[in-house]
């Protein structure tokens, strides 16, 4: 072969095309012997034995491509699947679900993390990472969610750091500790990112026993699901961070699994895939881990074991089914009295306490012991349950005292005093329910009497000794010869009247002396005060007020004349709008003076300070505007510059959305209003304040057809 190619191509190049054939040949035998040495590897697997298969009478589960696999009910910690679990495996990236434990349980997520060189230039550049500066900075919050959805190994580093306040080789001893703290009995750890170290380990059960604690965190399970991270930048990170998770198994995505709680994935080619996960249905919460497992096969052996989960075992409460402990039957356990007055037990079972029972095998199968070592206070025994050897849960017998303290006495329900042995036993308090109920009805008796000698006292009128004085002459006078004073009695109403409008007038003499005089601050804050009173006092008035019919006609014909003079002042030049108003409140108000003049003798003192108020505001309002400089050019250029950027601003907004109803209302009312402006404009070339915005006020009378 190697004489032809190079008797095809001559000299150097042809020895070059001959070393490139040979070593293609060499890359294909060895891709053939790796893809050969996989598949034998995954047939070894599945030929493993699984453990919970030979239960007898235990569901049969799948068989799955793991090297090592478990499922366990997270509350209980029953294993309903076992195949390989304390073998010892390289964990990959799983081993950051015990590093992120460890941080939230130790640290804030609002504290600073920094990048260290060692965080830095540790991590391979090959591995997962998020591509972090040495000096740069992140919340632990940030760092949480770039471990768990991008799983960064320069991230964990740098948490480690933080946790210890040294190199992130000492947050091994804490890791460890930490596992044992959780129930792992195989594992040992040196690094908190799971790179490739022969010391570095783990089992699936003991993964398990951590996932029962990194799942039972709300934050740490929200994260796991979290598809996309997101890390804004910060006076310590300029840029901006967006990745992807990788994980497939994320609801809405391949391989999504609808019932997830959280996730984590890990690879290393020493490790193969490893899946930490987490599911729950119908109140039972399932772990599952695979160890030395294929791709895409580690998605598809965790969701085959959540099925075998969901579909062959359910959580049973223990107090419902249990008949051999029933403490309800018995007659030594029970107090004298309760504060129902009827007996009640001492000892109950914990009503909360559940095991998981295949669904194939029934209650009266499970072998049950009863255990005295109890690990919390008010607990007299605990009753563990099993079947064939596997532990389903337990149930603890709670005393009756510790589960219901519905009563606080200075000591308490709950205590211990020395027996004659000199052994501690609990005190129990007692309440006598007939002695309780004749108390209770003896304080609502005298609730009672004192509440009736109270209503008596308050009802009953004690007449006292009368004297002859002339107030009760006049009193008994007005009793026995009321019509003598009804003329006194009107004669009095006019002169109040007529008094209140002389202060009134005084009050106003008053009020123009001080607008002559230069007003100070006290001054003005006064009359602000005092207007704003008279304006809700006016407000009041008029919600007490009940429109009659009439009224109501009349209020709607003037809204018809108002909208009617708009339009004509759009098309034509004449009287503005607001005097127009100012007519039709005059013509009202005349009207209804005549009125109230033709109905009673007078007007009221409220009428009279309204319009004596209204007379000094108008007079004060002219002098202001009388007083008040116009403004100059460059005042009135720059308005309109203004209103040219708002008007090009609506344009826009509205090319985007489209102009509502109501818009559309509000700009022709603007455009009416600028038009007119510009009519008093070119009259004016030099308008006073009070010309820019309204007309001065004219009295003009017109004939109406109402008044015909």
């Amino acid at each position: 072969m190697k004489r032809l190619l190079a008797a095809l191509v001559p000299g150097d190049r042809g020895r070059r095309v001959c070393a490139w054939l040979a070593g293609l040949a060499l890359l294909c035998c060895g891709a053939s012997a790796s893809a050969e040495t996989v598949e034998e590897r995954i047939q070894a697997q599945q030929g493993m034995t699984v453990e919970s298969n030979q239960i007898p009478g235990w569901p049969t589960g799948p068989v799955v491509t793991a090297g090592s696999a478990i499922l366990m009910e997270a509350e209980t910690g029953t294993i309903l699947y076992a195949k390989n679990i304390h073998a010892r495996q390289y964990p990959a990236s799983t081993t950051k679900i015990l590093t992120t434990l460890i941080a939230s349980e130790q640290c804030s997520l609002d504290e600073w993390v920094t990048f260290s060189r060692d965080a830095i230039y540790d991590t391979p550049s090959d591995s997962n990472h998020i591509a972090m500066d040495v000096g740069q900075q992140l919340t632990m919050e940030d760092c949480l969610n770039a471990i768990l959805i991008r799983s960064a190994n320069e991230v964990s580093f740098a948490v480690a750091e933080h946790i210890t306040g040294t190199g992130w080789q000492d947050f091994a001893e804490i890791m460890n500790n930490r596992a044992a703290e959780l129930g792992c009995v195989d594992s040992h750890f040196v690094n908190p990112n799971g790179l490739p170290d022969e010391n570095h380990y783990t089992s699936a059960y003991d993964l398990a026993m951590i996932g029962r604690a990194f799942f039972a965190n709300e934050l740490l399970c929200r994260i796991s699901l979290t598809p996309r991270l997101h890390i804004l930048p910060n006076d310590h990170m300029p840029y901006e961070k967006l990745e992807n998770s990788k994980i497939e198994l994320l609801p809405g995505r391949f391989y999504g699994y609808d019932d997830l709680v959280g996730v984590k994935t890990g690879y290393t080619n020493a490790a193969r895939y490893s899946v930490v996960s987490c599911a729950e249905r119908d109140g039972l919460k399932l772990i599952c881990v695979v160890l030395r497992d294929e791709s895409p096969a580690h998605y598809e052996d965790t969701i085959a074991l959540f099925n075998y989960g969901f579909g062959n075992f359910a959580k049973v409460n223990v107090s419902q089914v249990e008949t051999k402990y029933d403490i309800g039957n018995t007659g030594f356990f029970y107090g004298e009295h309760d504060i129902f007055g009827s007996s009640r037990p001492l000892l109950s079972l914990n009503r909360e306490a559940c095991i998981v029972l295949p669904r194939t095998v029934d209650f009266a199968d499970v072998t049950s012991t009863i255990s005295y070592d109890t690990e919390h206070e008010g607990q007299a025994a605990v009753i563990h349950y099993s079947y064939q050897g596997v532990e389903l849960g337990s149930a603890s017998v709670d005393l009756a005292a510790s589960q219901d303290q519905g009563y606080s006495f200075s000591g308490g329900l709950s205590g211990e005093e020395e027996t004659a042995d000199g052994d501690k036993a609990p005190v129990f308090v007692f309440i006598d329910v007939i002695k309780v109920l004749m108390w209770a009805g003896i304080l609502a008796a005298t609730v009672l009497v004192i509440w009736g000698i109270r209503r008596f006292l308050k009802e009953y009128h004690f007449p006292a000794r009368r004297t002859n004085t002339r107030r009760n002459w006049m009193k008994d006078r007005r009793k026995h010869h009321p019509t003598e004073y009804e003329e006194e009695q009107e004669q009095s109403a006019a002169q109040q009247r007529r008094r209140q409008v002389r202060e009134a007038r005084r009050r106003q003499q008053r009020r123009e002396e001080a607008e002559d005089r230069e007003p100070n601050t006290a001054w003005l804050h006064r009359r602000q005060v005092r207007k704003a009173r008279r304006r809700q006092q006016l407000r009041e008035d008029d919600e007490r007020q009940e429109l009659s019919y009439r009224q109501l006609h009349r209020q709607d014909v003037k809204e018809a004349r108002r909208r009617q003079q708009r339009r004509e002042e759009d098309e034509r030049q004449g009287t503005s709008y607001i005097k127009l108003h100012r007519q039709e409140v005059k013509e009202a108000r005349r009207r209804q003076l005549r009125r109230d003049s033709e109905e009673r003798p007078g007007p009221s003192y409220r009428q009279l300070l309204g319009q004596e108020v209204k007379e000094a505001r108008r007079r004060q309002q002219r002098r202001e505007s009388e007083e008040r400089p116009g403004p100059g050019y460059r005042q009135l250029l720059g308005q309109e510059v203004k209103e040219a950027r708002r008007r090009q601003q609506r344009r826009e907004h509205e090319e985007k959305t489209g102009p509502g109803f109501l818009k559309l209302h509000r700009r022709e009312v603007r455009e009416a209003r600028r038009r007119q402006l510009r009519r008093r404009q070119r009259g004016n070339p030099q308008p006073g304040y009070r010309q820019l915005h309204e007309l001065p006020e004219e009295e003009v009378y017109y004939e109406r057809p109402e008044d015909k």
